[in-house]
């Protein structure tokens, strides 16, 4: 029995970590403005957001497609910004991305941009808004 509460915490404490979740930081408060929720059972390795002052991009440790309802989240940086998704690694903004969106304007005070990749009739499809997605 205690080998299995152990192997349970240790699984619970390892989903935590690769679930790019906001304020995990060393428990430092990081302000993320801009939040990917993958909506999709695409195949999505990498996602790269691209603001007019730098670029940050963010997948899986392992390298590992993302899963249904993984989300990470982007520091502020200045807008507009362009949100890249990759069926492979990128690093940073190149050629090839299955799926784009380009913000023009920060989210309203207090709130924050979520993006949501979701399967459409033409492939990968991004949307944008302030709420967290229905069904996610």
């Amino acid at each position: 029995m205690k080998r299995f509460l152990t192997l349970c915490l240790t699984v619970l404490t390892l989903l935590t970590a690769l679930s790019g979740c906001a304020g995990c930081d060393g428990g430092e408060k990081i302000d993320y403005n801009l939040v990917f929720v993958n909506g999709s059972d695409a195949k999505i390795v990498e996602v790269v957001v691209d603001f007019q002052d730098r670029n940050s991009g963010t997948r899986n440790a392992d390298s590992s497609p993302l899963k249904r309802g993984d989300s990470f989240g982007f520091e502020v940086g200045e807008y507009p910004a362009t949100v890249y998704v990759y069926d492979k690694v990128a690093d940073e903004v190149v050629p090839g991305a299955v799926a784009q969106l380009t913000i023009d304007k920060a989210p309203p005070e207090g709130e924050r941009w979520y993006v949501t990749a979701q399967d459409g009739a033409g492939g990968l499809a991004l949307s944008v808004d302030t709420r967290w997605p229905d069904g996610v």
